[in-house]
């Protein structure tokens, strides 16, 4: 069957080097992060990184599916159990969600949260969280439109810890979904 446009399916380990030039992509385009954080993430192989996701998930609450335009991986999302110190039973964590920049406004970012839904209601999650700068109103109001609301948890992230000088840190703000 040949993929069509608006379509959403499971990643495989050939959709690796896709996924991780989306996330190159989409943080280029997003972030003003300096050039070496960029080196860095490079350096540390994301390709391989994403291959074992697919290829050896930690468990059932952990998903990869990309988003397609035709034959082409134009987006991608990740799941994964809450880490959250203040995390409940059930409740799974968006820890990557992009679309590329000439691809959004399509449905593709819809599309994937739906997806990921659905995946967290076949194995009884009870709610969704993802992280967010606070400025990224764009994310925001697609989140919200799917319906995440922020819940007044926010918190700091080094982003470069172990890759730099330490000092690249963001703010940022959870929304969640009941699933």
């Amino acid at each position: 069957m040949a993929d069509h446009a608006g379509f959403v399916r499971e990643a495989t380990a050939a959709d690796a080097s896709s996924v991780a030039a989306i996330q190159a992509a989409c943080w280029a385009n997003d972030y003003s992060w300096p050039p070496e954080f960029f080196a860095a993430v490079k350096a540390s192989d994301p390709e391989m990184q994403w291959t074992r996701a697919v290829i050896a998930p930690p468990g059932p609450g952990y998903r990869l599916l990309v988003a397609t335009h035709e034959s082409d991986v134009v987006g991608f999302a990740a799941l994964a159990p809450s880490q959250d110190p203040d995390a409940q039973v059930g409740e799974l964590e968006i820890v990557a969600w992009e679309v590329l920049p000439d691809h959004r406004g399509h449905g593709h970012g819809s599309r994937l949260l739906t997806a990921l839904a659905d995946h967290a209601r076949s194995i009884s999650a009870s709610a969704l969280n993802i992280w967010i700068a606070p400025e990224d109103e764009s994310r925001r109001f697609v989140l919200q439109d799917a319906g995440f609301a922020p819940d007044s948890a926010h918190r700091t992230v080094q982003l470069d810890e172990g890759w730099g000088p330490g000092d690249l840190t963001v703010r940022q703000v959870r929304l969640s979904a009941a699933v």
